[in-house]
């Protein structure tokens, strides 16, 4: 796929979210950035070589940010969610929940959202001790299904550790 291709693909995977973001381009012609300030985060469409350039770039330009690099070689499916993640750290899934409440169950239906979201936070939890009762939680969230889940606790999905 090419640098434009995938640059025109990341303005789609948020639009899709439906997240407020701007464009620029810290090195012309080199790499575009899609800036989220609501959430303190950038990602940028990058070429692999010039990533050690444009990650400075980046990192001087956007210090307190999240930032998140994509090129044209990276699996953009996967890549949609690593933004999800990043941007649910930020309090993306609150947002989204008070700025769209009538979609918010659709959009954790579509894709099977809600349950990726509770894999992924088991994933990052690791079965550790320390995270025991936040474990049983999302155990039985998958058990009861998050519609019944969103009823009992309605900001459940609101974070990501």
């Amino acid at each position: 796929m090419s640098l434009r291709r995938t640059t025109y693909d990341v303005g789609v995977i948020l639009g899709a979210l439906k997240v407020p973001y701007t464009i620029t381009s810290v090195i012309k012609n080199i790499t575009t950035q899609y800036i989220m300030e609501d959430f303190g985060v950038v990602v940028s469409v990058i070429t692999p070589g010039d990533y050690t350039l444009i990650r400075e770039r980046v990192d001087d330009l956007f210090k307190s940010y999240s930032p998140l690099y994509i090129s044209e070689k990276d699996n953009l499916n996967e890549k949609r969610y690593e933004i999800i993640w990043t941007l649910m750290q930020s309090g993306y899934m609150k947002w989204l929940r008070l700025s769209y409440p009538a979609q918010f169950p659709n959009i954790l239906d579509a894709g099977n959202l809600g349950n990726l979201i509770i894999d992924e936070r088991l994933y990052r939890w690791d079965n550790k001790a320390k995270f025991k009762y936040l474990i049983q939680d999302n155990l039985e969230a998958k058990q009861v299904g998050f519609r019944r889940m969103l009823t009992h606790d309605p900001s459940f999905f609101d974070y990501m550790p």
